[in-house]
């Protein structure tokens, strides 16, 4: 098991501590995470181990660039208010894979049909892309989150092997 995903699962453990009253789990990360607030996002995402990046994405909406499963990747936040880039609602983990040939379409439905959490597609030069949404809005319990970030990871990286296998 990878490192990053060992420390998730201590830091969900710390997480469901702090949510039943123990100060010193409630200090180290924050007990709620929500794409209103991605310092708070990165700072969880950071106490689990992952490298995180903070940014702003091509249209001025906030970004984590970090990697899953051993692949570059990133949060892109979504239902932002488009004037502040602020308030925004849900995020979607993202991987892209950059194949040397054009992934076959069939290929991408086994995949898809294989994982179901995950939503895959191609992009316009056949590379297939890896990608998961959550809803936040107001705030949902960290170990929520980084058991879905943990899972992700976990599914990028069973994918990643089947998209380069052969190549």
């Amino acid at each position: 098991m990878k490192m990053h995903m060992l420390k998730a699962m201590a830091l969900t453990l710390a997480l469901a501590g702090a949510a039943f009253g123990s100060p010193a789990a409630a200090q180290s990360s924050p007990a709620r995470v929500s794409a209103a607030d991605p310092e708070g996002m990165a700072s969880a995402m950071r106490y689990a181990g992952y490298p995180v990046e903070l940014g702003t994405d091509n249209v001025g909406d906030p970004m984590i660039l970090t990697e899953f499963g051993g692949y570059k990747g990133g949060v892109y936040f979504y239902g932002c208010d488009p004037k502040t880039h602020t308030r925004c609602q849900s995020v979607q983990l993202s991987v892209g894979f950059d194949r040397q040939q054009p992934m076959d379409a069939s290929a991408v439905n086994a995949l898809s049909s294989r994982y179901r959490f995950a939503g895959i597609h191609l992009d316009d030069e056949g590379d297939p892309f890896v990608q998961f949404d959550i809803v936040t809005l107001d705030g949902i319990p960290a170990p929520v989150f980084l058991k879905a970030l943990d899972h992700f990871s976990w599914t990028v990286g069973e994918i990643g092997d089947a998209v380069f296998a052969g190549e």
